[in-house]
């Protein structure tokens, strides 16, 4: 029998080093969004940050094996009933490490959620869910809490004793993503805290501090009725008056617990005025929220990409590697070309965040941001599943084998990723309503012009006839009175968040291409506009096609290229 030499598959699953260091366009994104003295800080943060992400990768996969996911304690050893949920030591070594490393201490958002960013790349949703959770806790706290729980509870949010141990419990079984709906009561009590009785149908991160949505006794149906309160799982030592039913069996995110509790008259106290709770639900929790899912939707598809490009240059098939092929080049510039875009968009919004505020006092500043956030959760998720779905498929059979890569896992938590804080369809119809708030389409269009003007007309010159004919098409359809139209606004509402989407990420990823002189970006963003809008027309397909896969593998590769632009 003939001794061949087998392929040497241990390197396919790229080690977990330099998360940050090896992310070359994303560390093209912050070069030009921060001058220099922001950005020589926050590359020595990130230097340290990613020490320990070959450890904390490795915890993370051992956290999603099967026997050692979360459970429900009900009663301790004693009988005593204790009502609480147990998390494996990997999640809580991480969350305990990630507060020690420093995530409440970042200067600015840009920093938080590049690091959350990073984080997002393990897939360990244990971590990056309650993250998200526990800052908008931290955020609604620091807003509009009263002194007793800025003294007693907000030095516990953010302690190395209860890490990232922060959730938010809005939904039950008559209201998901219909707010309004909700039937839990919330009751005075004589010492100025609540009594909250309610069945909460969906609780991530479960385990410690809550942030819960109920309607106070005697205030009104809908959403104008509704208020926040700070629920502790246990006051004294002992359970606050509340039953875990169970956890869920999800398809994905199977590491972050996620519970059905009954809330018995559970002790609470009221956050920001009771007839402005639906706002500040709002503000502060869900745009939150929306922030984290977008930037855990990017780091995720990163991490599906490198694990996909890593493969196609060590495999072996018909004699070359899986990269040398045209449809394994075309399918990783594919996953590039739209997270690239995003990317710049979703960080150019936190540098945005970072001047101005969450919620800035000019009210169209802050339904322009709003507009922002609920496009970039979007828009991120959208896609999420089927790209990672993209890079198993470039790995063949060894993409679905679960102890070969993490993109099994990746594939089930991108579905979990699409649902969290607001589905699709929800998410456009509410910008669409939006829209008619403020002056939205003065906004929108003189963002349009603004990246047009800045556009000269021998760089990416095809391109740019893309873009501005689907600008055009925008600013004719899509208009004021076209929105009044509630019929075509509930059939057409993704249809038109998706045009404002491609537009706005293109346009952020060409002005950073053109600022930092970089030929990269500048060929992601045709490829981005011509699989878009562009002509499918086959002279012009050969062409455009000819100048990217001339360049493919540096794309690839996240090096810079030569390239006739004009003709992009």
């Amino acid at each position: 029998m003939k001794n061949e030499k087998k392929q040497d598959l241990k390197n396919f699953s790229p080690l977990f080093l330099n998360v940050f260091g090896n992310d070359q366009g994303f560390i093209d994104t912050l070069t030009t969004l921060l001058d220099e003295g922001e950005r020589e800080r926050l590359f020595s943060v990130l230097r340290r940050w990613e020490k320990p992400f070959p450890r904390w990768n490795e915890l993370a996969a051992e956290a999603s094996r099967p026997e050692n996911l979360p459970r429900i304690e009900k009663y301790d050893g004693a009988g005593n009933r204790v009502e609480r949920v147990i998390l494996p030591l990997e999640t809580r070594t991480i969350r305990r490490e990630v507060v020690e490393a420093g995530i409440w201490e970042s200067k600015t958002n840009v920093e938080k959620f590049v690091k959350v960013y990073l984080l997002a790349k393990m897939g360990e949703s244990g971590v990056t869910c309650p993250l998200a959770c526990t800052d908008g806790l931290i955020r609604v706290i620091e807003a509009i809490g009263s002194p007793f729980l800025k003294e007693h509870y907000l030095p516990k949010l953010k302690s190395v004793e209860f890490p990232l141990a922060g959730a938010q419990f809005v939904t039950e079984q008559t209201g998901g993503s219909d707010v309004g709906a909700i039937e839990g009561k919330a009751t005075p009590n004589t010492d100025g805290s609540w009594s909250i009785t309610a069945e909460k149908w969906y609780c991530s991160a479960c385990d410690e501090f809550f942030l819960v949505c109920a309607r106070p006794e005697g205030s009104p149906s809908g959403t104008e009725g509704l208020a926040i309160f700070f629920v502790p799982r246990e006051i004294g030592g002992k359970p606050n008056h509340l039953s875990y039913r169970r956890l869920k069996n999800k398809l994905g995110t199977q590491s972050l617990p996620t519970a059905e509790i009954d809330l018995e008259g559970s002790k609470g106290w009221l956050i920001g005025k009771k007839e402005e709770g639906f706002h500040n639900l709002m503000n502060y929790i869900l745009n939150v929220s929306r922030l984290h899912n977008a930037a855990n939707s990017l780091g995720l598809l990163r991490r599906a990409f490198a694990e996909a490009r890593n493969y196609a240059e060590q495999r072996v098939a018909f004699g070359e590697r899986l990269i040398q092929f045209p449809l394994i080049q075309k399918s990783l510039i594919e996953l590039q070309a739209p997270l690239t875009a995003n990317r710049a968009l979703f960080f150019s919004l936190l540098k945005r965040i970072d001047c101005a505020g969450l919620l800035p006092e000019n009210r169209e500043e802050r339904l322009w941001n709003r507009f922002l956030i609920n496009l970039l959760k979007y828009r991120t998720a959208v896609n999420a599943a089927s790209s990672v779905k993209e890079a198993i498929l470039i790995c063949g059979a060894n993409g679905i084998v679960e102890d070969f890569s993490i993109l099994p896992r990746l594939l089930r938590d991108s579905l979990i990723v699409e649902t969290w804080e607001g589905p699709h369809n929800v998410l456009c119809l509410q910008i669409l309503r939006d829209a008619s708030r403020f002056d939205f389409f003065g906004r929108l269009n003189s963002r349009f012009d603004e990246i047009l003007s800045s556009w000269p007309d021998d760089v990416l010159a095809e391109s740019r006839k893309l873009f501005a004919s689907a600008v055009g098409d925008s600013k004719k359809n899509l208009t004021p009175e076209r929105l009044k139209n509630t019929v075509w606004v509930a059939r057409h509402a993704r249809e038109a968040v998706d045009l404002w989407g491609t537009l706005l990420g293109a346009g952020a990823l060409f002005q950073q291409g053109l600022k930092q002189g970089s030929n990269r970006n500048l060929v992601f963003v045709s490829w981005f506009l011509h699989h878009s809008f562009g002509d499918r027309g086959v002279a012009h397909q050969e062409r455009f096609e000819e100048i990217i896969f001339g360049c493919a593998i540096d794309l690839i590769d996240e090096k810079e290229v030569e390239v006739p632009l004009k003709d992009l």
